[in-house]
C-alpha cells in the first residue's frame, strides 16, 4: 500500500515486451498464461471502454493474455455503436472512468449492458482514476452487479476478473 496521504494517479509501468514505462491508471504486470485451446471452452468475452490511447493497446493485451476476448470502444458513442442492435454477448463491462464521474462510468457499462445480449448480472467493473491511499488495494461493491476496482496493481486487476469472469 502507498503510505501517502496526497491524493493519487498511478504512474504505471506497463510491460508489454520490454517493461517500458508509461502514465495511465495502473500497472499492468505480464503474466504467463498458458491456454490449451484444445480443451478449452471459448474464452470469456470482455468489452473494454479505454480512452486512454497509451493505455488502451497494453490493456488488451495483457487482458488477451489472461485468456479473455476483449472488443475495445475509444469513448461512450464508439462503446454505444459497437454494442447497436443487441448481437453481440459480453461476460463482463471493463470501464476506464478517465476523466469523468464514477456515476457517469457506471451509467455507460448500464447502457452498454442494455444494448447487449447480457441479463443484469452481467458485471460492470469501473476502474477508479484517482483516489486517495485509503482506497489504494480494494475493490467496492457499489450495486448488484457493479464494482469499482482503485488498483494498487495489474495483479489486482487479474484477480477480480477472476473472480468475476473466470478463464478456464
Amino acid at each position: 500500500m502507498n503510505a501517502s496521504k496526497e491524493p493519487r494517479q498511478n504512474t504505471i509501468a506497463c510491460s508489454a515486451e520490454n517493461n517500458r514505462q508509461l502514465t495511465g491508471p495502473y500497472t499492468i504486470p505480464m503474466i504467463s498464461v498458458q491456454n490449451d485451446q484444445s480443451t478449452s471452452r471459448p474464452s470469456p468475452r470482455i468489452f473494454v471502454f479505454e480512452p486512454d490511447d497509451e493505455v488502451r493497446p497494453l490493456l488488451k493485451q495483457n487482458l488477451q493474455t489472461w485468456g479473455y476476448d476483449v472488443t475495445l470502444a475509444i469513448d461512450e458513442a464508439d462503446a454505444l455503436q459497437r454494442v447497436e442492435g443487441g448481437h453481440d454477448r459480453f461476460d463482463l463491462i471493463l470501464l476506464n472512468q478517465y476523466n469523468q464521474s464514477i456515476e457517469h462510468s457506471i451509467a455507460i457499462g448500464q447502457q452498454i449492458r442494455q444494448h447487449t445480449v447480457l441479463d443484469s448480472r452481467a458485471p460492470i467493473v469501473i476502474l477508479a482514476e484517482r483516489y486517495g491511499p485509503d482506497l489504494e488495494g480494494q475493490d467496492i461493491q457499489v450495486g448488484d452487479n457493479e464494482y469499482v476496482s482503485y488498483l494498487e496493481d495489474g495483479q489486482q486487476l487479474k484477480l477480480i476478473l477472476q473472480r468475476l469472469c473466470p478463464v478456464d
